[in-house]
């Protein structure tokens, strides 16, 4: 039984909103003692894996409290998704983000003040909206729900300069009861979470992978190739759909190559392709039962798909908290799924690379406001580019001047963007803003420290991957002998009994005459040999860019002005 009060309505209502608007006979574990606390006025913590139904925790109370609850995500692209979803059952919901022009963001914030919303999402960004924020007195916000919240904590995996001041945000609401929402979060990142919102004797509900469907392993190579001939093995024992994670763009475009000589098509998603090329990867992906991706980390925020069959990863992750957030996105319909780490010790170098290139140091990030300060009335005709010049910066994965130029815009220093060519200094910066932590050694150690606790994890074979992950987490251990991890039984007997493998040959994808892909053989004007890396533009305006077999360079072709030919596979 719940120890919290009910809400005035009727005992069963929970039950029949559940049932009648989501669809589901009955709550999942400790999902109803959560939606009982929020009912009751509570402040509340969540921690639940990736499709365990967290969202239902403040969805379902929305529909039977009044007033609107307003929910913060940093996912932009997960929110269109999130609404139709909610709008499809019947539910009054709507976002807010800087996707839409300002006269429908306009339009939708009166809506929400005429009380048309039961829901509205919008990012933390949208408090920095002076349009936004002379709404808030009129808005009947009674809930805050915050998700992705360990974004919130310096010691988090993903923290993020705007959800540093949701404290402050939630201030400006009058302190309404919130829901703090995450996968994962360790004792430190959870006491932050409270700490930072300013929570009031939250009632907590901290679960772990409690989904035995999930079978958990890591398995050290000792070269590349090994690696690869790994991966290629795994996907073909697993029929079904299925995600490879990879660091390194090059070993995504490695692995492409070497399935697609075995006889398995698969997708590749990275940030250096265009949004429609992103787009259509996710498209095709979420509607096939067989596909695989082959993606950096910017793949799956919002991916809501039950039957993914397996999720591999080529490359170490940062922490303990990114794997364990990305392998919860398989299994979710609670079939048998292969969830796998392939440990190279040479790839530690490369995420201690990404770590020192996630943590600016003070002198860095005043540094790059003393040089925005002094281009003066020439800021406007920069780039990001020039600003990496300008500072010497070579590689493109070191975001040490994006993370600068955020801190600088949510404390106020800056306004607009160099993408919209109105980047322009509001005010002086005084240093003695800057949070304690920013730009520190301690943060930069802790970063290195969760690192080691990830390599730890991957080398670890006398206990259970399970109590491994609850003993991180803080949670209830089990009794141990989970059955569904490498260290209490072995993989290929688990393999030969719950998956099947995958036929060799997939079928070609129907194209259009004249149409190309990503990772196309090509030959141009009867001469060069290439494989096409991305396609840019739409329609007659299409771009292909090409690089050469012969000496590995990156060319841009238009098909309409050089003689371009399919080759077979």
């Amino acid at each position: 039984m719940s120890a919290f009060p009910r809400f005035d309505g009727a005992p069963s209502e929970p039950e029949r909103i559940l049932a009648e608007r989501f669809g589901h006979a009955r709550f999942q574990p400790r999902q109803r003692e959560a939606v009982d606390a929020v009912l009751a006025g509570r402040d509340v913590l969540v921690t639940m894996p990736t499709g365990a139904g967290k969202s239902l925790v403040y969805q379902l109370p929305a529909l039977l409290l009044d007033g609107m609850t307003l929910v913060v995500s940093p996912l932009i692209a997960l929110m269109k998704d999130q609404v139709d979803a909610l709008r499809a059952k019947g539910i009054r919901a709507s976002f807010v983000n800087s996707s839409l022009e300002g006269r429908e963001r306009r339009r939708r914030l009166e809506a929400a003040v005429d009380g048309a919303y039961d829901l509205l999402f919008v990012t933390p960004e949208r408090f920095r909206s002076p349009a936004f924020r002379e709404r808030l007195d009129r808005l009947s916000i009674s809930r805050l729900a915050v998700d992705e919240a360990h974004c919130i904590s310096e010691w988090g995996q993903d923290f993020r300069p705007d959800y540093w001041k949701l404290g402050e945000y939630r201030g400006l609401l009058g302190n309404p009861p919130t829901v703090a929402l995450t996968a994962t979060a360790t004792p430190r990142v959870a006491d932050d979470i409270v700490r930072a919102l300013g929570l009031r004797d939250p009632f907590v509900v901290r679960t772990g992978i409690e989904r035995p469907n999930l079978f958990l392993g890591c398995t050290e190579v000792e070269s590349p190739e090994e690696k690869r001939a790994l991966l290629v093995d795994r996907i073909r024992r697993v029929d079904g759909a299925g995600i490879v994670y990879s660091t390194l763009i090059r070993d995504l475009e490695a692995l492409h190559d070497d399935l697609k000589r075995d006889g398995i098509r698969s997708l590749v998603y990275h940030g250096k392709l265009s949004a429609r090329e992103r787009r259509e990867m996710q498209e095709r992906f979420m509607g096939s039962e067989r596909e695989v991706v082959l993606a950096t980390n910017a793949f799956g925020m919002g991916v809501d798909k039950a039957d993914i069959r397996f999720v591999l990863h080529a490359q170490i992750p940062r922490t303990l908290e990114a794997w364990t957030q990305e392998v919860g996105r398989a299994g979710r319909d609670g079939e048998p799924s292969l969830c796998e780490l392939l440990y190279f010790n040479e790839d530690v170098a490369i995420q201690q690379n990404f770590v020192g290139w996630a943590n600016p140091t003070r002198e860095y990030l005043l540094g790059v406001y003393e040089t925005l300060r002094g281009w003066g009335e020439r800021l406007q005709a920069k780039d990001l580019d020039d600003l990496r010049d300008e500072l010497l910066i070579k590689n493109r994965a070191d975001n040490r001047v994006s993370i600068s130029l955020k801190w600088l815009e949510v404390l106020g220093v800056t306004q607009g963007s160099f993408e919209t060519h109105d980047l322009e200094l509001a005010r002086p910066l005084d240093p003695n803003e800057l949070p304690v932590f920013v730009g520190t050694e301690e943060k930069h150690r802790s970063d290195l420290e969760a690192l080691f606790g990830m390599m730890q994890f991957a080398k670890e074979t006398a206990v259970c991957r399970r109590i491994q992950l609850e003993r991180h987490f803080g949670l209830t251990e089990s009794p141990g002998d989970c059955g569904a991890c490498d260290v209490c039984t072995r993989l290929a007997p688990w393999l030969a009994t719950h998956t099947t493998e995958r036929t060799r040959q997939a079928e070609a994808p129907v194209r259009t005459e004249g149409e190309f892909r990503r990772g196309d053989w090509v030959k141009i004007d009867g001469r060069h040999l290439g494989h096409v890396v991305s396609v840019e533009g739409e329609g007659q305006r299409v771009r292909l860019v090409v690089e050469s077999a012969g000496d590995f360079r990156r060319r841009t072709v238009d098909p309409r002005k050089k003689r371009v030919e399919h080759l077979e596979a």
